[in-house]
């Protein structure tokens, strides 16, 4: 007789051991799985440094609003005079990388024998992207200048 007790205790053990393995291998649609293999939690954002220089773009045109390809536009160091150039490209575009905050410059295109007006970018203005648009204007004629030149100054009462 024990040999049957231990016979059927052994089946009895067989039979719910496959059971339990079984009900572990069938996913059930009402129960959420356990073990996640995709990474549910959210980015973490770095946060954003600011920025140690700044860019200093823009574009060369003349008094019509054309964009003037092959001017050369400087980037003056108000301090040391330390000057940087660019020529522009089609488009009359130009691009100046890694200038400092801490320094006051200048900026002025030249196109044959015309320049612009100078142009400032000052340490105060704390913009990373600062665009200037340089518009190349022709000489004011000679007559004019020596007109005003030679206006009399008005008699004073």
């Amino acid at each position: 007789m024990s040999n049957r007790l231990l016979l059927l205790l052994a089946l009895v053990t067989v039979t719910v051991t496959l059971t339990i393995a079984q009900q572990a291998t069938t996913a059930t649609p009402d129960r959420a799985p356990d073990v996640f293999l995709d990474n549910q939690r959210p980015l973490i954002q770095k946060k954003e440094k600011p920025p140690t220089s700044r860019t200093v773009t823009g574009k060369v045109v003349d008094d019509t609003g054309q964009p003037l390809e092959g001017a050369i536009v400087t980037l003056t160091n108000s301090k040391t005079h330390e000057r940087t150039q660019f020529i522009t490209k089609k488009g009359g575009r130009f691009n100046f990388d890694d200038v400092s905050f801490t320094i006051d410059y200048d900026v002025q295109a030249r196109y044959k024998n015309l320049r612009s007006e100078l142009r400032k970018v000052s340490q105060y203005d704390r913009t990373a992207k600062v665009v200037r648009i340089l518009q190349i204007e022709p000489n004011p004629s000679p007559t004019t200048t020596e007109a005003k030149k030679q206006t009399p100054p008005e008699a004073k009462p």
